[in-house]
């Protein structure tokens, strides 16, 4: 990827992220990026494409490197959701990482942000949660077929309550503006999946 490539999609993350789609303008983007506009032309071809491209690059490397490699990998299924899992409250308390409480989750905030306006980008963040439920789906799968779970359950059923609470509990911090409520909640989180 090209240097000023990058630095757009770098850029762009942080501004929506940190403000929302309808509040980043592209303006926003070439003042705080240095750019001209026939630079983002170049390299992208308008608003929609380089916003795409932005919560592609970050959200496919978060999928990847933090969810599917590890679970696909690992043979302690179970320990592995557990360990991911607080490893966002973890992200969440790092001064230097991107993730602030009071912004909460990119992913859920792009979901709730641009499901009306932008069909192709919402496709997008639909994949991204059907990608992750499936990964953890197969885990608590091959979990139950290494004997690692106490009770019966569907793994499809509990990976998508997993998720749902993970977003939950750093959209209830987000609300509260209070990193201790993500620790509470992940706490009572741990202990359900540790039933499992």
């Amino acid at each position: 990827m090209k240097k000023t490539e990058q630095l757009l999609i770098d850029v762009t993350f942080d501004i929506l992220y940190k403000n929302g789609y309808c509040a980043t303008s592209l303006m926003d983007i070439l003042r705080i990026a240095k750019v001209t506009k026939g630079a983002v032309y170049y390299h992208f071809e308008n608003k929609n494409s380089l916003v795409l491209a932005s919560i592609q690059y970050y959200l496919e490397y978060i999928l990847q490197s933090h969810w599917i490699e590890p679970l696909e990998k690992s043979d302690k299924p179970v320990e592995i959701i557990i360990k991911q899992t607080n490893a966002y409250l973890a992200m969440f308390e790092d001064k230097k990482s991107f993730l602030d409480v009071k912004h909460g989750c990119p992913l859920i905030n792009f979901v709730l942000d641009m499901s009306d306006k932008d069909k192709e980008c919402f496709k997008y963040l639909q994949s991204v949660y059907s990608r992750w439920q499936e990964s953890i789906e197969k885990a608590l799968t091959k979990a139950q077929i290494l004997k690692q779970t106490k009770t019966d359950f569907k793994a499809k059923e509990e990976a998508l309550f997993i998720i749902s609470s993970i977003e939950g509990c750093i959209g209830t911090s987000k609300a509260y503006n209070n990193i201790d409520v993500m620790k509470q909640s992940f706490q009572v989180l741990t202990k359900y999946i540790q039933k499992l």
